[in-house]
């Protein structure tokens, strides 16, 4: 976590780095999904002419770990779509330019800002009036 900062908002900027780290896993996680579901439509099925044959335990094998690889991706991707949500419904009760200081948080744009009405000062008071909002969230779940 090279974007943790010390402090009491700590934890406040280990969520940031978790959303982050969840928003460039999302497409990578849906490709692999994708893969591995055509990885196992197209596999050879268990042929049951030759039961008891060397092939038909190896066939069997290769399947279930193709279902295998296809379960702890689905399990990581609904993690990881949960943190997204979790961000969804927190910049929910943000202010916009609050929102806009968050978003550009997420995408590491320090003073990106399209508005003139932001200095540095200004956007470091509303980082703080967000790591208080976050936490007072997190208090009641």
């Amino acid at each position: 976590m090279n974007h943790l900062k010390p402090g009491l908002n700590e934890p406040f900027y280990k969520w940031l780095d978790d959303v982050r780290r969840a928003i460039r896993k999302e497409k990578e996680l849906k490709e692999k999904l994708a893969y591995y579901n055509v990885k196992l439509i197209g596999y050879k099925g268990v042929i049951y002419d030759r039961i008891g044959s060397a092939g038909t335990a190896g066939s069997e094998k290769n399947m279930y770990y193709w279902m295998d690889k296809i379960d702890e991706t689905r399990k990581l991707l609904s993690f990881t779509l949960e943190q997204i949500k979790g961000l969804d419904e927190f910049s929910k009760i943000l202010s916009n330019n609050e929102r806009q200081v968050l978003e550009n948080e997420l995408s590491h744009n320090r003073f990106g800002f399209t508005s003139g009405k932001m200095n540095r000062t200004s956007v470091n008071s509303i980082k703080m009036n967000i790591a208080r909002k976050w936490a007072a969230k997190m208090r009641y779940l």
